[in-house]
């Protein structure tokens, strides 16, 4: 792949951008969110978790470049991934424990909310002995979300996972052109992203 192409890639299916498609997808494709929650309460919490998990966090990275803590704002050596994913773990918490406390946060959100934390722990967790694409990870937390929206029978979403799978595949390639990646990295990522996504939306299970 072309190297400004795959540049591009990386910038557009950045992970701050697919979180944010995530939960767009998450409240205009599964029903009982689009239909069953006012529009402003929608917004709320698409921004309330956007705004906490990836703009907060971007906001990081900036100063730490700033302050030379990390050597590049795409973070490419395995060192500089440390404290921003501690950081983007620590608001995850923060976010599940203040949806949790309320009586009227749908079981979906926490879950997905949930999801996104594991994913984020294990990435953290894995990153300590080995990098993994964080890239392919949020790619594989997306066709993740739209296969579990899919298993619970409320649209037929082939065609948009097949986009997903699509566009995962052309953002795995992106990032191995630019050896931001080895091909283990990427195909652990997406897995990792996918599988923890999937599962934790469609297992039965509720919280305290």
């Amino acid at each position: 792949m072309n190297s400004f192409i795959a540049k591009a890639f990386s910038v557009i299916w950045h992970p701050v951008f697919v979180n944010l498609l995530c939960l767009y997808t998450l409240f205009a494709l599964y029903p009982p969110l689009s239909y069953g929650l006012p529009i402003k309460l929608q917004w709320f919490y698409i921004g309330f978790i956007f705004f906490a998990t990836s703009i907060v966090p971007l906001f990081l990275v900036l100063i730490m470049k700033a302050m030379g803590t990390i050597s590049a704002i795409t973070m490419d050596r395995q060192e500089d991934r440390k404290y921003p994913y501690i950081f983007t773990l620590s608001l995850y918490v923060f976010v599940y424990y203040n949806l949790m406390q309320s009586p009227i946060t749908p079981l979906f959100v926490l879950k997905y909310v949930l999801a996104c934390m594991a994913i984020v722990g294990l990435v953290f967790i894995i990153n300590a002995f080995n990098k993994i694409s964080i890239h392919l990870a949020t790619m594989g937390a997306l066709c993740g979300l739209l296969a579990a929206i899919a298993f619970k029978g409320f649209a037929d979403l082939r065609v948009l996972l097949a986009i997903g799978f699509l566009f995962s595949g052309l953002v795995a390639t992106a990032r191995l052109s630019l050896n931001a990646h080895v091909p283990q990295q990427v195909y652990t990522g997406f897995l990792l992203g996918f599988v923890l996504m999937f599962l934790i939306l469609i297992l039965n299970f509720k919280f305290a």
